[in-house]
């Protein structure tokens, strides 16, 4: 952890002017001079001040001496503190650099180095620190990573706008340098929700699909739950959140087309004990009505004529029924095929069938999640059982106003997307720069995030040029690479007698697929960092 004693974005920091004589923003008027003090006096308010930090909390100095293994530090032009460091020779006087408490409950302070040799080198570079001296601000991790990620981009690092960034890294905690940089080049407003969506898609790791994949576990849990208590209620609330869904941008399929027939059959005789005694002693006697019911239910299985929401819907009524198996229904609800069947319930509402994808109904899956999120919160936000789904769907709400956000600055869709077939499903990413002289109007990226109940996860990134098709498939092991390496043979004759020209790349996914490399670098690459020596004298 960083901490803050300067007052200036979480963060330890020597004085931007220490070397000047000049005092901390943080501190008093940034260029006004403070009357000196005393070595001892200096010694004592930095002995001080590290005595309060805790181990592991990092803070940024410069180096003022080393002598063997001590290394003496200022904090600020009023604060030395002189420490162990058992690397201390592998630094200079002068240099700026950041340390941890490694231990501080003796009489001496022992240190150690934050492993970070690029952050020890940009810490040291002139122009950075001269940037930050000239903005008033404390010479810290931040400042220097803000500087650093500005000058990357391109972009000014005058004194108001390091002020003005700085002020936004306050507002917005979990934000970082890069964050803030990558989101207002992209014209992104910063806010503590669009951060967390940035974050999302930095790994591809928590896009829409995981929101809804949270959702339902966290349904499930409840209805699990709430079914030792009272089956029928719990029952009523499951239907009440599914029906509380708006229609569904892709049509809903039946279970038979979802599930083996093996877990059709599962279902089906945990249905039929619902008919079951709950006492042999106090026999139940089960109505032709509630009989018929199941028939009913286990038909419409077996036909295909139930889809997970209308199942839901007819096991509501079946649960509500006086003579129904309670036991039966706890042992089913706590199965994996009920499970299942709220996998898919939740699934059909946040996902789309690629024969589904284009413009209009893009926008409408973005609208349905923003708009189902405040409808569920108005109907259960008083329900504190349902406090973390609503969350996940909050984020995923968040998910796609940050979409919309990117798309005025690039193509940028991300869609849950539902395979042919049963248990495939995952993430497509499409994206393509706008409007730039750079862009290629004729290229088209996509990267789709698989994980496939065979197949297990698979990334394939394709990449689109008029005929020309790019496919480079990453896989988790070395027997999926096998398989599928022996199956493209078939994957490129398809797209040859489309007229494709295609060239194909399987490997094992040792560096894994990023949003900030597939996309923000390729899209916004780093500025060649220049730096020009004048001799003033000529």
């Amino acid at each position: 952890m960083n901490i803050n004693v300067t007052g200036i974005n979480n963060t330890t920091g020597i004085d931007n002017g220490a070397v000047q004589g000049q005092t901390t923003a943080g501190n008093t008027a940034a260029g006004r001079l403070q009357a000196p003090v005393t070595p001892q006096a200096a010694r004592e308010a930095g002995l001080r001040l590290l005595m309060n930090l805790d181990s592991g909390d990092v803070f940024t100095g410069e180096i003022t001496n080393i002598t063997n293994n001590e290394i003496t530090i200022a904090l600020s032009d009023s604060a030395t503190v002189s420490a162990l460091l058992s690397d201390a020779l592998s630094y200079n006087i002068g240099d700026i650099a950041s340390f941890a408490i490694k231990d501080n409950s003796g009489e001496r302070i022992i240190l150690k180095s934050v492993n970070n040799p690029g952050m020890k080198n940009l810490m040291n570079d002139q122009t950075i620190r001269s940037a930050i001296q000239n903005a008033g601000l404390s010479m810290n991790e931040t400042t220097v990573s803000l500087v650093h990620n500005l000058m990357k981009q391109g972009q000014p690092i005058d004194a108001a706008t390091l002020n003005n960034y700085v002020k936004l890294l306050d507002s917005v905690p979990d934000a970082t340098p890069e964050d803030v940089v990558l989101m207002t080049r992209m014209g992104i407003p910063v806010t503590e929700e669009n951060v967390a969506s940035l974050h999302d898609y930095y790994d591809f790791s928590e896009g829409m699909t995981a929101k809804a994949d949270n959702i339902s576990s966290e349904l499930n849990t409840l209805i699990v739950s709430m079914t030792e208590e009272n089956p029928a209620q719990a029952a009523e609330v499951l239907k009440d959140f599914v029906n509380n869904f708006s229609e569904p941008v892709s049509v809903s399929e039946p279970l038979v087309n979802l599930f083996k027939p093996e877990e059709l059959e599962n279902i089906s005789d945990n249905i039929i004990q619902f008919e079951a005694a709950d006492d042999i002693e106090n026999e139940n006697v089960i109505s032709d009505t509630t009989r018929n019911m199941v028939e009913d239910i286990t038909t419409k299985l077996t036909d295909g004529n139930i889809t997970a929401k209308e199942f839901i819907n007819e096991f509501a009524k079946l649960a509500a029924r006086p003579d129904i198996n309670k036991n039966g229904i706890d042992k089913f609800v706590k199965s994996d095929e009920f499970k299942k069947i709220i996998d898919e319930a939740v699934r059909e509402q946040y996902f789309i069938r690629p024969e589904d994808i284009n413009n209009v109904n893009v926008k409408k899956l973005y609208a349905k999640i923003i708009n189902d999120s405040a409808g569920m919160n108005e109907q259960f936000g008083s329900n504190s059982g349902m406090s973390a789904m609503l969350d996940n769907m909050n984020n995923a709400s968040s998910d796609a106003q940050f979409l919309n956000n990117l798309n005025q600055f690039m193509n940028f869709v991300q869609l849950p997307v539902r395979m042919a077939g049963k248990n495939a499903h995952g993430d497509l990413y499409v994206y393509s720069r706008r409007g730039t002289k750079t862009s290629s109007p004729d290229e088209i990226k996509a990267l789709l995030h698989l994980d496939m109940d065979n197949l297990g996860p698979m990334d394939v990134l394709v990449k689109l040029k008029q005929k020309n098709v790019t496919t480079n498939f990453k896989v988790a092991d070395d027997k999926i690479l096998q398989y599928v390496e022996e199956h493209m043979d078939e994957l490129t004759a398809r797209l040859n007698k489309l007229g494709y020209n295609v060239d194909n790349v399987v490997e094992l996914n040792t560096t894994p697929y990023t949003f900030k490399s597939s996309v923000i670098e390729n899209e916004l690459p780093p500025a060649q960092i220049k730096r020009f020596s004048f001799d003033v004298r000529a």
